[in-house]
């Protein structure tokens, strides 16, 4: 995919007689180029009439509204928002927009799946980069302290800009119930199954005690921890000891991958008719330690689509 971007770009630069000119916009001040790129978009939109907006949204994949029922869709919001803090968490109500680069700069997802903006920021993709990032400016001006884990959680609608299937159902924006702990390193892995806990357990009763769903894990061995088995065979092994009822599946084969540390786990939900549907996962991730700086600040992930759940 980035090849035949680049080949497009290519191909429009050859044209314009300047294969230079990427270079020489980045090297200009990032306010500079703000300014620049808002006069282009200000020049293009006086040229717009409102027969042609109604044209280009027939068009436009990244407005074609959800089938769901509003209704259904804030009220479930609104549910999952009160168990979550009856159960101690802290809910944010997060921006549509975000800081340019907010997903990319972890290093984990291509900014070509993002819907980049102007005046410095990116239409929100994933809330849980949003909290971490909240998260991290609050311990970094002491305002929160995570040597007791911190539990923030949020909803919100998110627009990617990866071409999705086309299908019920299969949307380019969706919502997303997300939770992110951080929590600092006190060993023996005591931190890590604290969050674990407290993620699988609002899940458990969400998917159980509210919808009356069957509720299956699968736990991944992900590489990230210099005792990466005895990482994962501990979380394995309080997974199982907290969940008895819950069937859990162990997948230790390790998986490159640059996004979850340690362990990655999937949650499946079996519908009325026996149809198994994974609904959410989540992981422990570095982006705390490199938003402060601190090597004992833990992270741990997670979010489960609403989309999938109501339709």
């Amino acid at each position: 995919m980035a090849g035949s971007k680049d080949m497009i770009a290519d191909r429009i630069l050859s044209r314009l007689g300047d294969m230079g000119l990427i270079e020489k916009l980045l090297s200009m001040p990032n306010s500079d180029l703000n300014s620049l790129l808002l006069k282009v978009y200000q020049e293009q939109a006086e040229g717009v009439t409102p027969v042609d907006i109604v044209k280009a949204f027939g068009a436009n994949r990244f407005s074609v509204p959800s089938e769901i029922d509003p209704v259904k869709y804030h009220n479930f919001e609104a549910e999952l928002l009160t168990l979550a803090q009856e159960s101690g968490m802290k809910t944010i109500l997060l921006s549509p927009a975000a800081p340019f680069a907010s997903c990319s700069s972890f290093g984990c997802v291509s900014q070509n799946n993002v819907v980049s903006a102007t005046r410095g920021n990116e239409i929100l993709s994933d809330p849980t980069n949003m909290l971490a990032i909240i998260i991290a400016k609050q311990l970094k001006e002491k305002t929160a302290d995570n040597r007791t884990p911190l539990h923030y959680c949020t909803t919100a609608r998110v627009l990617r800009a990866q071409v999705f299937p086309v299908r019920r159902g299969y949307y380019s924006h969706f919502g997303i119930f997300c939770i992110v702990s951080s929590g600092k390193d006190g060993g023996s892995y005591l931190c890590e199954k604290d969050m674990l806990m407290t993620q699988l357990a609002y899940y458990r009763k969400m998917l159980i005690n509210r919808l009356d769903a069957k509720l299956s894990i699968v736990l991944r061995k992900r590489r990230g921890y210099s005792d990466s088995d005895g990482f994962y065979n501990n979380m394995a092994e309080m997974v199982r000891n907290e969940f008895p009822g819950v069937p859990v599946s162990l997948d230790p084969e390790f998986v490159e991958n640059n996004y979850y540390k340690g362990i990655h786990f999937s949650i499946f939900m079996e519908k009325e008719g026996g149809e198994r549907a994974e609904v959410g996962d989540g992981g422990f991730v570095d982006w705390m330690q490199q938003m402060t700086g601190n090597k004992k600040d833990r992270c741990l992930i997670s979010g489960i689509g609403l989309d999938r759940l109501l339709i």
